[in-house]
């Protein structure tokens, strides 16, 4: 895969998360009621001031700042990492950094991450989540693909 793909990939992915976060902000009413958008996913709106199911929510400026900052590390990592990477380890990395970065914009410019998307089975609700939570679970998913499936010739996608 090419890196101006790639970059595609992390652009595009981030840009249709804040998107959707944008019209979820201005669509619904934060932690009011669920609206059904599948049998399984409803709408709720919900902001995340930790990390993956609200982990390590910092209180006051100086925690917040220090998650952007680490979070911040972490996606420019991952964008490096994707970078070096080659074929369809960079498309499985650029995934996630698409994901990464978003989240970190939404962060940083609301101090919290914009959730809205609930999974549930009946009246049990697992979490809710946004796209860029998807674009991570998919590349993550992919790497594991990877390291799993023999590939004949890796670096040969565009």
């Amino acid at each position: 895969m090419k890196v101006g793909t790639a970059a595609l990939i992390v652009g595009t992915g981030a840009a249709l998360d804040l998107a959707t976060k944008a019209w979820a902000r201005a669509s619904l009413d934060p932690y009011g009621p669920a609206f059904d958008f599948l049998p399984f996913v409803s709408l709720h709106l919900t902001f995340n001031e930790g990390v993956s199911f609200g982990l390590f929510a910092f209180e006051g400026d100086t925690g917040q700042a220090a998650l952007v900052v680490v979070t911040g590390l972490l996606t420019l990592a991952m964008t490096v990492w994707a970078y070096r990477s080659q074929g369809w380890h960079r498309a499985a990395l650029s995934l996630v950094a698409a994901g990464a970065l978003a989240n970190l914009i939404d962060r940083s410019t609301r101090g919290s991450v914009t959730d809205f998307l609930n999974l549930h089975f009946g009246d049990w609700h697992f979490f809710v989540f946004n796209l860029a939570d998807i674009w991570i679970s998919l590349g993550a998913a992919f790497l594991l693909g990877l390291q799993i499936i023999p590939q004949k010739n890796p670096a040969k996608i565009t």
